[in-house]
C-alpha cells in the first residue's frame, strides 16, 4: 500500500506540471495480450497481420465484423462493440489504456497499421479484467511478447484522389537485444465524386483533404529471466474536416499530435511472473484557430501471476491511473485519479472443464468507487475428427464519466455517476476437419447511461439518464479447401443487435426504440483463394439501415448499403529479396453510401502497393 500511496503522491503533481493484405479471423486463444489467457467465457479474434496499407479502421471493419462509424473517407472513425458507443471500448496498447481523457473514446483512423505488429478484439463486458470502459468490447493493440527478425521493407502505395503513401521498417535482433523502428507518411486529396441526393447532379467532394506522419521505436533487452522492453509512438494528422454534403464549401480543419509511450519491466519468477507497466500519453488537438485542446495520461500497473499446484494460477495486481486535460473548454479542473486493485483466478479442473473468477474494485477521486465480480467457464469435448467448446459468462462493467462529461464549459456536470452494466453470454466453437463454426448470444442491461441533454440558452448538459437493453447473436463460419496448389479460405461473420432504449426519453414514443447508429445487422463475408504465387481476395460486407434519432424517423433514417472490394497479390523474389505487388479495387460496384448521415463515401476506387522485403 505504501508503494500505491507513493505513486498517487508523485506522479500526479509531476504530471500536471507538464501538462499481406486481407486476412481471415477466427476466434482462438491467442497469449500475450495482457489478461486475455484469463478470459475462459470469452471469445477472442486476433488479426496476426493487417493490410500495412491500411488504417486500423479499414481493418476491423473489412475483417472483424465489427461496425466502425465514420465521419467519412479517412476521417474521424469510432468503434462499437454489441449495440454501445465507442466510450464503450475499451482500447489497450500494451496492456495500458489509451483511449482520450477528454471523449473517453479513440479515433482508428490515427491509427496506422504500418505501425502496428498485432491486433485482438474480445466482444463483451470486461470490466473485472481491464476496467472501465469495458463494456461492449476491448481492442488489443500490440504486446512485448513478439520475436523478432533481421528484417527490413519499404512501402510505396499509390491510389483514386490523389492517395500515396511511403514507409520504411526494420527489425533487428541479437542474443541480449531486439528492436523495431517504423516509419510512414500518407496523404489524400478526397476529392471523389458523388450523386446528389434528389438531382440528377455529380458532386466533387471538397474539403476533405488528409495528412499524416508516423514514427514508432520499440527496443528490449534480455539477461537472464528478465526483459526491459521500451516503446514509443508519435502521430501527426493535419485533416481538412469533410463538410456534410448540402455545406461542400466547408473549412474546417483539424490537427493532432499524439505521444505515446511504454515501459515495461518483466521478470520470471518461481512459478510465476512479475511484471511492471508505466504509461504516458500526451494528446493535443487544434480545431481550426481556437485554442489547443492538451490532455495527458499517465498510468502505472503491476501484475503477479503465480501458478497455486496443478490446477490454480492467479493473476493480481493494480493500477494507478492520472489524467488531465486544458483548454479554453476545460479551465482549472482537478485531474481525474483512479486506483483499481484486481485478482483474476483461472481453475483448470482437467483438460475439458476450466472457470475463471474475477474481481476489480475501482476508486476514482470525487466519483466514488465500483466492485465488479465476473465468473466465465468452458467445457470442450474432443473427437476423433471434430472438437467442441462451449462457454458461458456472467459478468458487471462500469464506466466512469469522461473530462468533457464533468467539465466542459459550459455545460459539464462533476455529479454524474458512473454508468453501470451486467452482461450474460453463452455459445460455442465446432471445428470439424476444415470447418470450424462460432455461435455466441449475450445480453445486457446498461443503467445510468450518460446522456447530454439540451438546457435553456442552448446550452446541452450530460446527465444520468438512460436505460439500455441490449441484445445479439453473433455467428462466424469459416473453411478452409486445397486441391493440387490451389487453396481457399472463406469467413462469414455475422452479427444481430438490439440496443434498445429503456427510458422515457425524449419523450414516451421513443421507449422500446433502437439506439442512433446502431445497425440491426452487419455481414462480412472474406474470400482468399491462392493459386501458385496469385492471391485473390475478395471481401463482401453489408451494413443494415441505422436511424439517427430515437423515434426511428425513416426520414432521417441512413439507408443500408452493401461493399464488394477485389485485391489481387503476386510477389517476386529476386533472391534474398520479396516484392509484394498488391492491385485493389474497392466498393467495385460504384454503390453510393453513406456510413455517417450526410456524410458521402467514395464510389469505386483502386489502389497500388508495393512492398519490398529485404
Amino acid at each position: 500500500m505504501k508503494v500505491v500511496v507513493f505513486w498517487m503522491t508523485f506522479l500526479c503533481p509531476f504530471f500536471l506540471k507538464a501538462q499481406s493484405d486481407t486476412v481471415l479471423m477466427r476466434p482462438i486463444e491467442i497469449m500475450g495480450f495482457g489478461l486475455v489467457p484469463y478470459a475462459t467465457g470469452d471469445v477472442v479474434r486476433v488479426i496476426h497481420t493487417v493490410d500495412p496499407l491500411k488504417t486500423l479502421d479499414a481493418a476491423l471493419f473489412s475483417q472483424a465484423g465489427v461496425y466502425m462509424k465514420n465521419y467519412g473517407h479517412q476521417q474521424l472513425s469510432t468503434i462499437s462493440f454489441r449495440g454501445t458507443s465507442a466510450v464503450h471500448t475499451n482500447v489497450l496498447w500494451h496492456g495500458i489504456p489509451v483511449n482520450a481523457p477528454t471523449l473517453g473514446s479513440t479515433d482508428f483512423s490515427q491509427w496506422h497499421a504500418w505501425l502496428i505488429d498485432d491486433v485482438a478484439i474480445q466482444p463483451g463486458n470486461q470490466g473485472a479484467l481491464y476496467g472501465s470502459g469495458s463494456i461492449g468490447g476491448t481492442v488489443f493493440i500490440d504486446h512485448f511478447n513478439k520475436i523478432r527478425t533481421n528484417t527490413a521493407a519499404i512501402g510505396l502505395g499509390l491510389g483514386s484522389f490523389g492517395y500515396n503513401f511511403q514507409g520504411a521498417r526494420a527489425e533487428y535482433k541479437n542474443d541480449q537485444f531486439q528492436g523495431t523502428t517504423h516509419i510512414y507518411r500518407e496523404a489524400i486529396n478526397n476529392d471523389f465524386t458523388y450523386p446528389l441526393k434528389g438531382t440528377d447532379l455529380i458532386q466533387t467532394q471538397k474539403n476533405a483533404a488528409a495528412l499524416s506522419y508516423g514514427f514508432r521505436q520499440e527496443l528490449q533487452h534480455f539477461w537472464n529471466n528478465q526483459r526491459l522492453s521500451v516503446d514509443l509512438l508519435l502521430f501527426y494528422q493535419h485533416r481538412e474536416s469533410q463538410p456534410v454534403i448540402s455545406q461542400n464549401e466547408g473549412q474546417d480543419f483539424i490537427k493532432t499530435h499524439n505521444i505515446k509511450s511504454v515501459v515495461e519491466h518483466f521478470i520470471d519468477v518461481n512459478k510465476g511472473s512479475i511484471s511492471t507497466t508505466l504509461g504516458w500519453m500526451s494528446d493535443q488537438m487544434i480545431y481550426n484557430q481556437n485554442p489547443a485542446i492538451r490532455s495527458q495520461q499517465i498510468t502505472l500497473t503491476q501484475r503477479y501471476e503465480y501458478d497455486i499446484g496443478d490446477h490454480f494460477r492467479l493473476n493480481s495486481g493494480f493500477l494507478i491511473s492520472c489524467l488531465a486535460a486544458k483548454g479554453s473548454n476545460l479551465e482549472n479542473i482537478n485531474p481525474q485519479k483512479q486506483l483499481d486493485f484486481f485478482v483474476i483466478v483461472t481453475y483448470r479442473i482437467n483438460d475439458r472443464w476450466s472457470s475463471t473468477w474475477g474481481l476489480r474494485e475501482s476508486f476514482m477521486i470525487d466519483t466514488g468507487s465500483k466492485l465488479l465480480p465476473s465468473l466465465g467457464a468452458e467445457r470442450k469435448w474432443i473427437f476423433p475428427k471434430s472438437s467442441l467448446v462451449s462457454h458461458a459468462k456472467i459478468a458487471k462493467g462500469f464506466r466512469y464519466p469522461t473530462l468533457n462529461d464533468r467539465f466542459w464549459l459550459p455545460g459539464g456536470n462533476p455529479s454524474l455517476n458512473p454508468e453501470q452494466s451486467t452482461s450474460t453470454e453463452i455459445g460455442f466453437k465446432l471445428r470439424y476437419r476444415k470447418l470450424n463454426t462460432q455461435f455466441n448470444v449475450y445480453q445486457t442491461w446498461a443503467q445510468d447511461w450518460i446522456l447530454w441533454l439540451p438546457q435553456s440558452g442552448n446550452i446541452w448538459r450530460p446527465e444520468n439518464i438512460q436505460k439500455v437493453a441490449i441484445s445479439g447473436i453473433e455467428h462466424v463460419l469459416g473453411y478452409q479447401y486445397s486441391l493440387n496448389e490451389t487453396e481457399l479460405e472463406s469467413e462469414v461473420v455475422l452479427n444481430y443487435q438490439r440496443s434498445i432504449n429503456k427510458s422515457a426519453y425524449p419523450s414516451q414514443a421513443a421507449y422500446g426504440n433502437q439506439l442512433p447508429y446502431v445497425p440491426y445487422f452487419t455481414a462480412i463475408w472474406s474470400n482468399k483463394i491462392h493459386i501458385k504465387k496469385w492471391t485473390i481476395a475478395l471481401d463482401q460486407s453489408y451494413t443494415s439501415q441505422r436511424y439517427t434519432t430515437l423515434d426511428q424517423s425513416n426520414t432521417y433514417a441512413v439507408a443500408p448499403y452493401f461493399l464488394l472490394d477485389i485485391a489481387i497479390d503476386h510477389p517476386l523474389i529476386l533472391g534474398s529479396v520479396t516484392t509484394q505487388i498488391s492491385l485493389k479495387a474497392n466498393n467495385i460496384f460504384n454503390s453510393y453510401y453513406e456510413n455517417i448521415q450526410n456524410r458521402a463515401m467514395p464510389g469505386i476506387n483502386f489502389q497500388l502497393q508495393i512492398i519490398t522485403k529485404l
